[in-house]
């Protein structure tokens, strides 16, 4: 009987190695991982008020993609880096107004770092209003507009 047994393990542990084999395929095109992925670059670029509209527009779509859970780590990094360039020249012609679009870009951040796609649609509305009230950049002392 132990020789009965001993044949057995034997049998299944030859089984189980050849479970276990490599098979290569050749005629399965590989592509290198380095020419998988192709990288954009995002360059912003414009006036502050320029930089401000482009924000909205990207801002539009966040509360969607929050919701989605879809983009909405990409859509903040440009909305941050729009900022981050229109930031000086809102410290330069508005100054009073900074930190109102600080906590507004702030609370986007917030919205996608807790999934809170109402903290993004109330960020957007902040935002939307502090951009139609700064002074365009060719109309200093020119009463607000509506861009949107």
């Amino acid at each position: 009987m132990a020789a009965g047994a001993a044949v057995v393990v034997a049998l299944s542990s030859a089984l189980a190695l050849t479970a276990c084999a490599t098979t290569i395929d050749p005629d399965v095109t590989t592509v290198a991982s380095g020419d998988a992925a192709q990288t954009t670059v995002f360059v912003v670029t414009g006036s502050t008020t320029a930089l401000l509209d482009q924000l909205v527009v990207e801002a539009t779509g966040l509360s969607e993609a929050i919701t989605e859970n879809e983009g909405q780590r990409s859509t903040m990094e440009r909305i941050e880096a729009l900022w981050e360039v229109a930031r000086t020249g809102v410290d330069a012609r508005a100054p009073d107004m900074l930190a109102d679009f600080d906590r507004a870009v702030a609370l986007m951040r917030n919205g996608v770092d807790r999934r809170r796609p109402a903290d993004a649609d109330k960020a957007l509305n902040n935002f939307r209003s502090l951009a139609a009230a700064f002074p365009a950049d060719d109309a200093a002392g020119v009463a607000p507009r509506s861009r949107w």
